[in-house]
Order: structure tokens, then C-alpha cells, then sequence
């Protein structure tokens, strides 16, 4: 039924058993799952802080790795074929983009994450991605 499922993660609980539920599908369909966790971008702030900006946006990112490493290790011996990908941007956008580019038949996500300050201003990712989503959107709880 799929064949190509991304896991947006964010190493909330939520997405962790995000990871757990495509890892189920991908073992039942022998499908192929991509790992995402989009790092947010602060680009939209002040240009007076832009070496602050570039450092926080690094950290981020070396701290996104190890959150999909930790996804990735339950996909190990598992016969399942996975890669794992760290992008920067927004969330939502984002892993709608990803779907697009690359014909993902359904996403897989947590209900709620980490990142209280993007709902804040944005709205809820997955409601974002559920209402905008070309393809079959699973939200786990």
C-alpha cells in the first residue's frame, strides 16, 4: 500500500512513536522511509545578529543529527531500507516540499512536538501539513 514514507521527527515522544508506527508500515508494505527533521531557520531576525544566528542555526543542526541517529538505530537489523535527512526551514513547508519532490505516499508524524515557538507564530506542523499534505497524512499520539 506504501511504498515511500516520511517520518517527520523532532525527538519529541510524540515523534518517536511516529518512528515506531512507519517502522511497522514500512515492515508490512517493504517500503523505503525517509527520516526528516527540519531545523528551524532564524533568518527573519535582525542582520545585527546574524553571527548569533549562524552559530544557533550550527548547534541546531548538530543536534538534529543526533535526534535522527536516534530514530535511525530503530530501523537497524530491522530489513527495512531508510535514510535520514536534516534540512533547515520551516517545518511544515518543508516536509510538504519533501513529499512533493519526491512522490511520498504518506507522512508520518506526531500529533505535537518540541518546537512551542513555531506553533506560536505558524499554527500547529501537522495541522499545517495534514491540511496541505499531497498525500495521506498519519498523525500519531
Amino acid at each position: 500500500m506504501f511504498k515511500k514514507i516520511l517520518v517527520a521527527i523532532d525527538g519529541s515522544e510524540h515523534s518517536m512513536k511516529a518512528t515506531d508506527a512507519a517502522l511497522e508500515l514500512a515492515q508490512m508494505d517493504q517500503a523505503h522511509v525517509e527520516l526528516l527533521y527540519v531545523a528551524p531557520s532564524f533568518k527573519y531576525l535582525s542582520a545585527e545578529t546574524a553571527t548569533i544566528i549562524e552559530q544557533l542555526e550550527k548547534d541546531m543542526m548538530e543536534e538534529s543529527k543526533g535526534i535522527v541517529a536516534k530514530a535511525a538505530e530503530k530501523f537497524e537489523g530491522k530489513n527495512v531500507q531508510f535514510e535520514t535527512n536534516v534540512i533547515l526551514g520551516n517545518a511544515a513547508d518543508l516536509i510538504i516540499e519533501e513529499a512533493e519532490k519526491k512522490g511520498i505516499d504518506v507522512i508520518v508524524m506526531g500529533s505535537r512536538g518540541l518546537n512551542a515557538v513555531s506553533r506560536f507564530f505558524l499554527g500547529s506542523v501537522s495541522h499545517k501539513v495534514l491540511t496541505y499534505a499531497p498525500c495521506s497524512v498519519l498523525i500519531v499520539r
